[in-house]
């Protein structure tokens, strides 16, 4: 048991590295005479939402799934109210801001798309593309000439009682006119597209290609993104080797496509290509805290994603800010076991390391239990926390340990961070060996990963 120990204080150690994401109560923390934007912004009690799109200047709007209004919120100092009057259950779900300020809203099962004034909640327009509990109104994208929303309904099986909405993979383009002109409410044209129905949702998040020809789709059963073609509905799958986890919304700053996974609690950027045919995964950022994050928005240089937290069904709801700034992290550390404090539990290692180079130098101290067995040895899970001279990072970590050769590998995300870390995220993912002959425990390790975090950003 003494080696199960030592292992597990080694495999702690090497997660202590992991930088942290950590909650921001709202309004901006003041930190060497500037104020640090905040890495959470706190909607109001039973908010449910959806949709998230930044407006002008520091502006964000957030949809509810609760009662359908839109609240208006300020990325600087998490300051914000509710701006529309209640639409109704889930009658606002993706939203897209356009380039005159306008909030455009994917109606949902309402089956309409609505548009409202961003500086006063008016209701300029309504579009309807199907009957109510007809089909689902998902998300929606606004170009120069038109705003495209998605359909997810399904025509497999279809039940509105058990939300399996009617329908079939297609968009709905609401065409505009000189200098952005709404159209009459009959202006309405839907495109079937090229991509297959399999349940509900099908076809889920929406924006352009970086070349601005063709529309890029996420179908969110299959997992894949596709190319459609604005014209003739033609649709190709994204060349991508990756499977998302359920892609919900999209948003894209230049080639670079933010994907938003609920599956997985996490945000996958991907660099595509000029025309949107291909891409490649650069990162993928847990979430921190999150269940099952829907969209996102770009403000400075972050992340702004939303959690509906479906699968608790209830608060608290908030917008999260993941730092765009990231920076590599390769260095190795040494370790040994650790003291056990008053009142653990019989069954908690701890262990402490030190890293002596490179972003995370400094101390780490972990505590871990075992979670079950492996052919070779057993799985292990718990809390490392990395104390630098930029703050602290503490992150959740999990591994396996080989009982026969004492190496070790795990891995985790980032979950809070202080001063400097305030606000960080990522994954740290920590190999080593522990000398099993050593009753002290000690080890070494290899870390490495990515932190995010905004190196002195201020406004």
């Amino acid at each position: 048991m003494r080696k199960f120990r030592t292992i597990l204080l080694i495999a702690l150690v090497t997660a202590a590295a992991i930088p942290a994401g950590s909650t921001v109560a709202t309004g901006g923390e003041h930190h060497h005479g500037h104020h640090r934007l905040p890495s959470t912004i706190d909607l109001p009690d039973g908010f449910f939402p959806e949709g998230i799109a930044s407006g002008h200047g520091s502006t964000f709007y957030v949809g509810s799934l609760a009662d359908g209004t839109i609240y208006r919120g300020d990325y600087r100092t998490g300051a914000g109210e509710v701006l529309t009057e209640p639409a109704g259950s889930f009658a606002t779900v993706g939203l897209n801001v356009d380039r005159w300020g306008r909030v455009w809203a994917a109606g949902g099962p309402t089956g309409v798309g609505r548009v409202y004034d961003g500086a006063t909640g008016e209701l300029l327009a309504s579009f309807e593309f199907a009957a109510p509990f007809e089909s689902f109104i998902n998300d929606v994208i606004v170009t120069k000439q038109a705003a495209w929303f998605t359909d997810s309904g399904t025509q497999n099986s279809p039940d509105p009682a058990n939300f399996q909405f009617a329908g079939e993979p297609r968009v709905f383009k609401v065409p505009l006119g000189t200098w952005g002109r709404l159209p009459g409410a009959g202006a309405v044209e839907e495109l079937p597209v090229g991509m297959p129905d399999i349940a509900f949702p099908n076809l889920n998040g929406i924006e352009t290609t970086p070349d601005g020809r063709a529309l890029v789709v996420a179908h969110n059963v299959q997992g894949t993104l596709y190319r459609v073609d604005p014209r003739t509905g033609d649709a190709a799958v994204v060349d991508i080797d990756h499977s998302f986890a359920g892609p919900d919304g999209l948003v894209r700053q230049g080639r670079k496509l933010y994907v938003v996974e609920p599956g997985a609690a996490r945000v996958a950027t991907v660099r595509l290509d000029r025309r949107g045919t291909s891409g490649e995964i650069q990162r993928l950022v847990t979430v921190p805290g999150a269940e099952t994050p829907t969209t996102a928005a770009l403000f400075g240089r972050g992340v702004y994603v939303v959690d509906a937290r479906f699968t608790s069904m209830t608060g608290p709801y908030q917008v999260t800010r993941l730092p765009l700034a990231c920076r590599r992290v390769d260095t190795t550390g040494r370790g040994q076991g650790a003291a056990s404090l008053p009142g653990d539990p019989p069954d908690l290692v701890r262990t402490e390391a030190t890293i002596d180079s490179g972003l995370l130098r400094g101390t780490t101290e972990a505590a871990f239990t075992i979670t079950g067995g492996t052919p070779t040895g057993f799985a292990f899970a718990g809390e490392l926390t990395f104390t630098t001279r930029r703050g602290t990072l503490t992150l959740d970590l999990a591994g396996t340990l080989d009982v026969s050769t004492g190496e070790f590998a795990s891995s985790g995300p980032v979950r809070s961070g202080t001063d400097r870390f305030d606000g960080a995220v990522g994954t740290i993912t920590l190999d080593g060996v522990q000398d099993l002959a050593d009753p002290a425990g000690s080890f070494t390790e290899q870390v490495t990963g990515e932190v995010c975090f905004d190196r002195g950003h201020r406004w």
